[in-house]
């Protein structure tokens, strides 16, 4: 996590464990818009795999629309074939980089 200033969360996305210089911001999806990610502008957004009346797809996509070009945190519930899914959801955002972790112990 060297370099990482800013986390925006989503929804009920976790964010773990993090340094306490890190600033969490916490959003619902339906704020989320191009001028918010401006002002904001994450090192790190982390989202839910599912969330209410939304996925991940949809969150990707809109944040590529948005012109976001960082790092997405997927939090996912335990899957049999993650890195399945993961490879799913990066194929749909090459513009990103998508990584899917599961939930936390």
């Amino acid at each position: 996590m060297i370099g990482l200033r800013t986390v925006l969360v989503i929804s009920d996305a976790h964010a773990g464990a993090l340094p306490p210089e890190v600033v969490q911001i916490h959003l619902p999806y339906p704020q989320i818009n191009a001028r918010k990610l401006s002002e904001i502008l994450p090192d790190l957004i982390i989202i839910p795999l599912f969330g209410p009346g939304f996925d991940a797809i949809e969150v990707l996509a809109q944040l590529d629309r948005f012109g976001f070009r960082g790092d997405v945190l997927v939090r996912s519930p335990d899957l049999p074939n993650s890195h399945l899914v993961e490879r799913e959801l990066a194929a749909v955002v090459p513009n990103l980089r998508v990584r899917l972790t599961g939930p936390l112990s």
